[in-house]
């Protein structure tokens, strides 16, 4: 099974969002997702598909590593 990764918005410009991975930004597009700035996502091929809380978030980011 394939986990997505998981990103903190960063910017909100109508059905696209930027957020921030691994030190990088990446330009999604949130049709299935309503998110805002400080939000974090978990996302595949540029799609935003989950919002998750920041605890869950961090459990995703340090299995990532």
């Amino acid at each position: 099974m394939c986990q997505a990764a998981v990103g903190k918005v960063i910017r909100v410009d109508g059905k696209s969002i930027t957020v921030e991975f691994n030190g990088k930004t990446r330009m999604l597009d949130s049709g299935l997702v309503e998110a805002k700035v400080g939000d974090y996502v978990q996302f595949s091929m540029n799609i935003a598909l989950d919002r998750v809380d920041e605890d869950e978030a961090r459990i995703i980011l340090s299995g990532m590593k």
